[in-house]
């Protein structure tokens, strides 16, 4: 198991291919979104994070869910824009059309027809980014991040026990997010989230430490 996991929910994002790479904003249900998470949690400047695992759901027309898994150890052919990973999820999705179980379509590319609950079976210490919650961070190692959809009812019921953190005040990209997930991962020295009376950490307070170190 991997040491970081990012969750991503995409509450629209469809689980067929019936969708062009160049609408994947529209008619792909802001496929865009799940994406640029890829990117941000897998690449560097200089090639991929091996210890990063990302694991994509889609939760769209016509047969939800689906999990799109990317290994961070064993992807292969994975670029740093938005239009080559779309590619890797339609054509997986096309190879994956009349599949039930657990599928590899590219090499580091596993799809299969689980959802939210059976995934985070998998994945240890999970947390989930909220606005509104100031629990500690400092020993998760699965972070469950949604598109720009709050989570469902049903969706909120699985994660009822989960630990929840904040990285500010403000709504952020979701990719923004793994950027600073990552960032205090790398430096190896989380911010307590005590940083007021109120226990909140705010962004602010998140440009300062990168400022020194």
């Amino acid at each position: 198991m991997t040491n970081r996991n990012f969750v991503i929910i995409g509450h629209r994002a469809h689980t067929v291919a019936d969708w062009k790479l160049d609408d994947i904003c529209g008619g792909a249900g802001r496929l865009d979104v799940l994406v640029r998470c890829v990117t941000a949690a897998l690449w560097k400047s200089h090639g991929l994070r091996t210890e990063t695992d990302v694991w994509l759901i889609l939760n769209g027309p016509p047969r939800a869910p689906i999990t799109v898994h990317f290994s961070g150890e064993k992807i292969r052919y994975l670029n740093p824009d938005e239009r080559s990973t779309a590619a890797l999820i339609r054509n997986g999705l096309i190879k994956y059309k009349n599949e039930n179980g657990l599928v590899e379509t590219r090499p580091g590319i596993n799809m299969e027809r689980i959802g939210l609950e059976q995934v985070l079976r998998k994945l240890p210490n999970p947390v989930l980014l909220s606005e509104d919650w100031t629990d500690s961070m400092e020993n998760a190692n699965t972070f469950i991040l949604g598109d720009d959809k709050d989570p469902t009812d049903e969706e909120m019921q699985i994660l009822e026990e989960i630990p929840k953190i904040s990285l500010g005040k403000e709504s952020l990209l979701s990719s923004a997010c793994v950027t600073l997930i990552h960032h205090h991962l790398d430096s190896n020295k989380w911010v307590k989230l005590a940083c007021g009376q109120d226990g909140r950490l705010y962004t602010k307070q998140l440009i300062l430490y990168q400022m020194h170190p």
